[in-house]
């Protein structure tokens, strides 16, 4: 069957049932359809309606109109995607899962939660604390991204060097199939063969195989103790080597990670007055047992000394996240270099990082192109923004080429947590063959026959 046999309208009858069903919480009108137009990409397409569930049976419903009218869905959470994947790019409906956001059930005990996917990173994380648990993946965005985002991503964060990113807590899924069907991907148990553990195919699969009802997660204890490193250089490389330096060493931080210079430019006014001339940052945090944070921290003082090597260091709560926030406000702040900004997030092992930053920095200089890395340095993972003036377009999108090639020659991934979407689909031929793609559309057809679940989005 077609992978395409859907109509990106959605008929009279079926809008009048899905009015029927959702009341209110059915948008039409282009005044409220608006925010769903737009994601955290540049990229902008208004849905002939939107749908705002409050239930699993509502999506079910939802997924068997879809079926029965053949009008494609898109998924989506708080709209934080870069990549244009919550948007839809093939028209149809788009069902919005913020009122989808209870949190039903945290399991002491089996230190496991169960909660929609509409949830809140941040809000999760703050009812765990009552628990004593810890939520980890922490994508820069968690104050404001959903659970069910995150999933669809496959988000990560600062803390992926030693936590791992989402797929390592994500238990099992109960997802919704066009025609209303449900499938639970997974036992629930932390070890578990009988079935076919198909949840990790469903982890980074962007809305194309499935809708999420429910989510069940891994938890972890809450660390005793945190500690946090922030480290000035005067040379940018200087500041991957000592990341590098410092695992070698068995030193295994919870975040890892690396600004770049061109980043810096927009946060100065946040960073320390005593260093006026910085070429790169790097931020380490530690946690664990007082004990465990305590000996650690003697060891860094003493690496950062016998490097003269200036720093900010905070073990309080509010200190931590205060000097945190310089790293979270680089991505928005970056638009105050240009008018126009191109986002991707890339993988490549450790040992290609500084040839990487070499490479960018050369192609910077011979472009004119503002090239921004910054991100996970501990686990390879860079987010490279390109920020240019409309007038240097063309320009900045063959930069981008060369880029993304460049970390394909390096051994990397085209996308490591922010995923596919719109954006980067077209580039996926570059890294995958024939067969594996042959897979994928074969999985793809398995769950959506139709392909009515977020068309146009991942697969090239």
């Amino acid at each position: 069957m077609s992978p395409r046999t859907f109509s990106s309208t959605i008929s009279e009858e079926a809008l009048k049932n899905l009015q029927d069903l959702l009341g209110d919480r059915f948008l039409v009108t282009e005044e409220e359809i608006h925010p769903y137009a737009f994601d955290a990409s540049s990229l902008c397409f208004f849905p002939p309606a939107v749908a705002l569930p409050e239930t699993k049976e509502e999506v079910l419903e939802i997924l068997r109109l879809a079926d029965k009218y053949n009008f494609p869905i898109t998924p989506r959470g708080s709209g934080t995607a870069t990549t244009g994947s919550a948007l839809p790019i093939g028209g149809g409906l788009v069902v919005s899962f913020t009122r989808m956001n209870r949190i039903l059930e945290i399991n002491s005990e089996e230190r496991t939660a169960v909660v929609e996917p509409g949830v809140l990173n941040g809000d999760l994380k703050r009812e765990l604390k009552k628990y004593n648990l810890f939520y980890p993946p922490d994508p820069a965005s968690y104050t404001f991204s959903t659970i069910g985002g995150n999933v669809a991503t496959g988000a990560g964060g600062p803390r992926g060097l030693k936590y791992g990113t989402t797929k390592d807590y994500v238990l099992s899924l109960l997802v919704g199939l066009p025609g209303g069907q449900t499938l639970r991907t997974g036992p629930g148990t932390l070890k578990g063969v009988v079935p076919y553990n198909i949840t990790p195919l469903f982890v980074g699969s962007e809305g194309t195989l499935g809708v999420f009802l429910e989510i069940q997660l891994k938890l972890l204890p809450l660390p005793e103790k945190r500690a946090l490193f922030l480290i000035y250089f005067p040379e940018e490389l200087s500041a991957l080597k000592l990341g590098s330096e410092i695992l070698l060493q068995g030193i295994t931080p919870a975040c890892a990670e690396f600004v770049d210079k061109t980043s810096i430019l927009v946060i100065k006014e946040r960073l320390d007055a005593k260093t006026s001339s910085i070429e790169g940052l790097l931020f380490l945090e530690f946690d664990g047992t007082k004990e465990e944070v305590e000996k650690v921290r003697v060891k860094i003082r003493e690496i950062l000394g016998s490097k003269e090597l200036f720093f900010q260091e905070a073990e309080e709560e509010l200190e931590i996240e205060k000097l945190w926030e310089i790293r979270r406000v680089i991505s928005p702040s970056l638009r105050t270099l240009g008018s126009k900004k191109i986002s991707d997030d890339v993988v490549i092992p450790r040992r290609g990082s500084l040839e990487f930053i070499k490479f960018l920095r050369n192609l910077e200089k011979e472009t004119g192109v503002l090239i921004a890395a910054y991100g996970h340095a501990g686990d390879g993972n860079f987010h490279v923004n390109l920020i240019f003036d409309e007038e240097h377009e063309k320009v900045a999108l063959q930069v981008r080429e060369a880029i993304l090639r460049k970390v394909l020659d390096l051994a990397g991934t085209l996308s490591g947590e922010h995923g596919v979407g719109f954006t980067k689909r077209s580039f996926v031929v570059w890294e995958l063959n024939d067969f594996q793609l042959e897979i994928m559309r074969k999985i793809k057809a398995l769950f959506d026959p139709k392909g009515l679940l977020n068309p146009n989005i991942k697969l090239p």
